[in-house]
């Protein structure tokens, strides 16, 4: 895929401010009387986060998502696109499905197939959230090797370029163009 050079690239305060709003803005949706939130991001190593065809995959997502959850539960939908990358919140009734239901749902989206693992889908509710460990899951797989992905990141293991390039890989391969 053919990367702009006039693409914005952010800087570390902007990514760690916006993840700030970000929490800010969980903990109000989370405000309503029960009700569940999935917070969805992408994951997308590098200093560029916003591209046209991210949010065409945040779109992707949260179409995926609000399709496996059960008719009636969807309280309300948000998306933004941010410099810092396309985030998206879906606010779910507790009537129709618990903390743990729900994250079983998103991990089966973000290990459905290749594009689903650039999701990043975080289910929260008023006392915290639903991680992988808590349903006995293992940690995400890194997208070159397989390894777990918080250590190929955190040795930097691959290049960001090389992270880049698979993104875009999975990108045309689910058909998606820009």
């Amino acid at each position: 895929m053919e990367r702009s050079s006039d693409e914005r690239r952010i800087t570390l305060s902007e990514l760690l401010d916006s993840r700030e709003k970000r929490a800010m803005h969980q903990q109000e949706l989370l405000k309503r009387d029960n009700s569940l939130l999935v917070s969805v991001t992408l994951n997308i190593p590098g200093p560029v986060k916003d591209r046209p065809i991210y949010r065409k995959v945040m779109d992707i997502a949260l179409e995926r998502l609000i399709s496996s959850l059960p008719e009636g539960s969807v309280l309300c939908e948000e998306q933004m696109f941010l410099s810092t990358g396309p985030e998206g919140y879906v606010l779910v009734s507790q009537k129709f499905l618990s903390s743990e239901a729900l994250k079983r749902i998103t991990v089966k989206l973000e290990e459905a197939d290749d594009l689903g693992r650039l999701f990043d889908m975080d289910v929260l509710n008023k006392d915290g959230g639903v991680c992988r460990a808590d349903l006995g899951r293992s940690g995400r797989k890194c997208l070159i090797c397989g390894d777990n992905a918080k250590i190929c990141a955190r040795s930097q293991k691959h290049s960001v370029e090389e992270l880049i390039d698979r993104i875009d890989q999975i990108i045309r391969a689910a058909g998606i163009e820009e």
